[in-house]
């Protein structure tokens, strides 16, 4: 399928490259690079040269867009408008604001950015006589004058007494209860932690409890997948309110499909599809698995090798080698003598890096051109990627910091080091950064769904620059059983009910709540908004999509200013159109779409 609209780039000169280091320098092999290091009023104050001495405090400058530190005059004063809007409207006794003596009280600021729009936005926690209320945000507007124009959130009546009374049980009592239910090790590296909180039971009641974290990714028994559980122990009688593992990963779960880890003591040897190639062209000599000629920026050691790190995209883009251990970890270094990746002399195991970091790559320039994102954090934060994660693991996820690639085990899948996959899983990094949605219910799906979304629309945009890239609307179908020929992926945007388990219509929810399972809903969402096409189950049409380029800006907009930690598919459906009618006008056509594509999956 073709895509009308081509990508524009932002007129933006490239930085210059960072600075030589000692006996390593960083070597793109091609001149095409289009964005490089921070863009000009991207990065702080402190990426900037100074004096050898600094004779007088250098005052706090906020960057002219993006993350704003906290402790600045232009965030402090967002901030403040932030507060005494939200005291106006408790004072005023608004729907689904509570009246109380101080709106500064009800929340903690977490974050304030400045977008190309102009306009700031302010995350605020909420908390309820001293304690965190687990999960509820509110997001102020402000528009350009600096005034308020709009709050996302709401807040919703919580009993006296719940943050203030004295409870029954300890921290280590909760942890004690969440261990017992966890049933295993914990990483040393990610020690368990118990918080006081108040939190919404099942129910929608709001209860004193505690939020106990467990996390495993490391010595891992056979079968187990790595987990990063959160529990939540009711704070006066012990009982467990509700859990769910924030880890997710590209597969299905385990008793659906294929199994999550192969039982075989040695590593398989792939046999991923032989990827299109086209003719070289200055130095894209860099042979892929499934990207064809691709052109990697590598980094040249001081015995003469040279290490799959690129030092000039933000902080850098490295890839590691886990030599198959279930914890990925170290810092092996995968090298090579001529700096020409994936040709037929190399290590088999090399090609899967070669996918890998070249993703990994993609999907920064990606975030930089497409969506105006400087990395995850949008402050240039490095990305890292292991490969060779485990024994025949058929999986790939993001375990909060890093990358992890499982290999596959030859027959349900080759190495999970695919474009969209990369994008896919980097993504969950992304929405961590931003609106944290948390990996269950309705904000679970809405979670993995925008993982499905950047994904694809990592791939479209290599499409756009590399011929031997196919776009399509499938979901890890290049490394998906590669020895059957038939092109079936993991998920299909374009018709989510064809993997047999995912739903494409909230009418379908409550019998479809797993989170991979119910992204159907908003990938089809998008799928329509950018495409037209029409919903499977409602048979609802949507006339000429609005193009990927603007979809995926109206999505990563939402997500990133819009969506909180517990937004359900209706709330994403108006953060959408907010996102919408900020970027293209309340009037357009744009927001037209949203409507109509949200409507046809059956969210009104």
């Amino acid at each position: 399928m073709q895509i009308s609209n081509r990508l524009q780039k932002p007129s933006v000169a490239p930085t210059s490259s960072p600075t030589a280091q000692p006996l390593a320098e960083s070597t793109p092999k091609s001149q095409a690079r289009a964005v490089t290091g921070f863009e000009s009023g991207s990065s702080f104050t402190s990426a900037t040269a100074r004096p050898a001495v600094t004779l007088a405090p250098t005052p706090l400058v906020a960057p002219t867009t993006g993350p704003l530190p906290l402790g600045s005059p232009e965030a402090q004063s967002a901030i403040q408008k932030s507060i005494d809007f939200l005291q106006k409207q408790s004072s005023s006794g608004l729907r689904g604001v509570v009246p109380g003596p101080s709106a500064s009280q009800a929340v903690s600021p977490r974050s304030v950015e400045k977008d190309e729009l102009g306009m700031t936005h302010v995350r605020l926690d909420r908390q309820h006589e001293g304690v965190k209320v687990f999960g509820e945000q509110l997001i102020s507007h402000l528009a350009k004058d600096g005034k308020v124009a709009s709050m996302t959130g709401e807040l919703s009546r919580i009993p006296t007494g719940l943050g203030k009374e004295p409870v029954k049980l300890s921290a280590n009592d909760a942890l004690a209860i969440a261990q017992k239910e966890f049933a295993g090790k914990t990483d040393k590296a990610t020690p368990p932690s118990s918080e006081r909180v108040i939190v919404q039971d099942k129910q929608g009641n709001y209860r004193a409890a505690y939020h106990v974290q467990l996390t495993n990714t490391q010595e891992l028994e056979s079968n187990a997948r790595p987990r990063r559980m959160n529990y939540f122990v009711d704070a006066h009688s012990g009982e467990l309110l509700k859990s769910f593992n924030q880890m997710g990963g590209i597969e299905l779960p385990k008793d659906h499909g294929h199994g999550a880890r192969g039982a075989t003591a040695s590593p398989a040897t792939p046999t991923p599809p032989t990827a299109p190639t086209r003719p070289a062209t200055g130095r894209t000599d860099d042979t892929s698995l499934y990207s064809g000629k691709v052109d990697l920026t590598t980094t040249k050691n001081a015995n003469g090798t040279y290490s799959l790190e690129d030092k000039t995209r933000g902080k850098g883009v490295v890839t590691y080698d886990a030599k198959n251990k279930e914890t990925a970890s170290g810092q092996t270094s995968i090298t090579d003598r001529n700096d020409v990746w994936g040709e037929a002399t190399d290590d088999s195991r090399t090609k899967a890096a070669v996918d890998a970091h070249y993703g990994a790559q993609t999907t920064y320039d990606f975030l930089k051109e497409v969506l105006g994102r400087n990395s995850l954090d949008d402050k240039g934060e490095k990305l890292v990627s292991y490969v060779h994660v485990d024994k025949n693991f058929v999986n790939a996820y993001w375990d909060g910091t890093k990358m992890n690639y499982g290999d596959g085990d030859g027959k349900d899948a080759g190495p999970l080091t695919t474009l969209d996959i990369a994008g896919h899983e980097i993504a969950h990094g992304l929405t961590e950064r931003t609106a944290g949605l948390i990996y269950d219910g309705e904000s679970g799906g809405l979670n993995e769904a925008m993982s499905d979304v950047i994904g694809t629309g990592v791939e479209w945009f290599a499409s756009q620059k590399n011929q031997a890239v196919q776009f399509d609307w499938k979901v890890g179908e290049d490394a998906w059983t590669p020895a059957n020929g038939t092109g079936d992926a993991l998920r299909y945007m374009d018709d989510p009910t064809k993997d047999g388990y995912s739903i494409d219509n909230y009418k379908d929810y409550p019998k479809q709540t797993e989170v991979h399972g119910s992204s159907g809903i908003a990938n089809n969402a998008f799928y329509l908004l950018a495409n037209g096409g029409t919903n499977r189950t409602s048979g609802q049409k949507v006339d000429d999509g609005i193009g990927m380029e603007k979809g995926l800006k109206v999505y990563y907009r939402a997500l990133a200013h819009y969506m909180t930690p517990t937004t359900t598919f209706a709330q994403a459906r108006q953060a959408t159109i907010n996102a919408a009618t900020d970027l293209y006008g309340a009037n357009s056509a744009e927001v037209k779409k949203v409507t109509e594509s949200w409507s046809a999956v059956g969210v009104n």
